[in-house]
């Protein structure tokens, strides 16, 4: 069955130019057009479209609401734009309407490759009920703390981007935020940005405050509360996977950028659980008591109730957002590695390794005790049974001394 695009732009040139890029394309896509956002809306009425590509500019009529109407009228469409108009504020206000942003000129390789993985990422999850509130989410919930910290730094006359990065980098919500943003093409990065710091270096103070101060990522979940396990609980043990993930990926050899990205990836690898906390809180209470009652592991619950687990929806959610794929595939897998089939220590081994080691609590100081949440039949085939006692207690020592590796 075909997937449908919707292409939005009121030049009919740049229509007649994607039907001839994509004239290859007419067995798999449907693709519809329309010259205005009120053409295009009464299309999304009438039809099931998958991915909307839209400019932000049109005569007479405003982009931004346009995407804003398709964000909560029809949220089960990805959205992406298209846009020849680099104003900086625009672009900005742009972060929470669009899952991903391309400037023209674009090349046809580009945006084929950006609505192909819109595509991949939707079909993580089965249930059409959990895309719609997915597809929805405009912001992650951030700790008070860290907004209170943030703001009186921002406010500083000698705030520095050093500063900057370090509060950044310990929250989720504004991470995923910021690496959004760089890696959008309207700031041409070359390669993937993964870390905060380095986001923040480039993206530099003004920006950072821009993105901070207008897209509400913390005032819409500051009072948050979450039924079966708190907000702080979930921090620390993403900080804490992010932490052991490091540790193990600079034991492994690996290079600094790689083991900067593969602390992200353990830091972001349950964002699908704080989604589906604050977003369907009835449900993540029954999925706790579920896997209380039953002592089962939470993922079987989800897919029990949801039909779909936290790496599936974390993954959706940061596929869309234009994440790297190395960090999507261990979001994705770190609960079952095995279906990568890697024989090499790799980002999403290395994040399965973690996250089992950061849940496993005292455990972890007992050599002699195994730790239920491994796959060590996994382990032991990609060659790393010797190194993970050599990993495991690493990790416990870094417990131990609370010091900072």
């Amino acid at each position: 069955m075909a997937r449908t695009i919707l292409f939005v732009d009121e030049e009919k040139f740049v229509h007649k130019a994607l039907k001839r890029s994509f004239r290859r394309m007419r067995q798999e896509w449907d693709m519809r057009f329309a010259v205005s956002p009120s053409e295009a809306l009464g299309i999304l009425d009438k039809e099931s479209i998958e991915v909307v590509v839209s400019e932000t500019v049109f005569s007479g009529q405003n982009g931004l609401d346009f995407l804003k109407t398709v964000r909560e009228g029809h949220p089960q469409s990805a959205r992406i734009i298209l846009s020849g108009y680099s104003d900086r504020d625009v672009v900005l206000k742009t972060v929470d309407l669009a899952h991903q942003y391309l400037s023209k000129p674009c090349e046809d390789d580009d945006l084929e490759a950006t609505i192909r993985r819109a595509l991949m990422m939707k079909g993580l999850l089965e249930q059409e009920a959990l895309k719609e509130i997915v597809s929805q989410i405009e912001a992650l919930p951030s700790l008070p703390e860290i907004y209170t910290q943030l703001m009186e730094t921002l406010q500083s006359e000698d705030a520095s981007i050093e500063q900057i990065g370090a509060i950044i980098a310990r929250d989720v919500g504004l991470t995923v935020k910021i690496l959004k943003l760089i890696n959008s093409s309207f700031f041409g990065m070359r390669q993937q940005i993964t870390h905060p710091a380095k986001a923040a270096s480039l993206l530099g103070l003004d920006i950072i405050k821009a993105v901070v101060l207008t897209t509400g990522t913390f005032d819409k979940f500051k009072h948050l509360k979450f039924r079966g396990m708190s907000l702080e609980q979930m921090w620390e043990h993403a900080m804490l996977t992010g932490a052991f993930a490091k540790i193990i990926a600079r034991r492994s050899g690996l290079d600094r950028n790689a083991a900067d990205t593969t602390y992200m990836a353990g830091l972001l690898h349950d964002i699908g659980k704080l989604l589906i906390a604050a977003h369907l809180p009835d449900s993540f209470a029954e999925i706790n008591a579920m896997a209380a009652r039953e002592t089962i592991p939470m993922v079987e619950a989800e897919t029990a109730i949801l039909g779909a687990t936290h790496s599936g929806v974390g993954a959706y959610l940061l596929g869309l957002w234009g994440l790297p794929d190395v960090i999507l595939d261990a979001v994705t897998l770190h609960h079952k590695p095995a279906v990568t089939a890697q024989e090499t220590i790799d980002c999403t081994t290395i994040v399965h390794i973690a996250n089992a080691l950061a849940v496993s609590g005292q455990k972890i100081h007992d050599p002699r005790v195994s730790i239920s949440e491994l796959d060590y039949d996994y382990i032991d085939k990609a060659g790393h049974m010797d190194d993970l006692e050599e990993w495991k207690s690493e990790c416990a020592e870094y417990v131990r001394s609370g010091s900072d590796h």
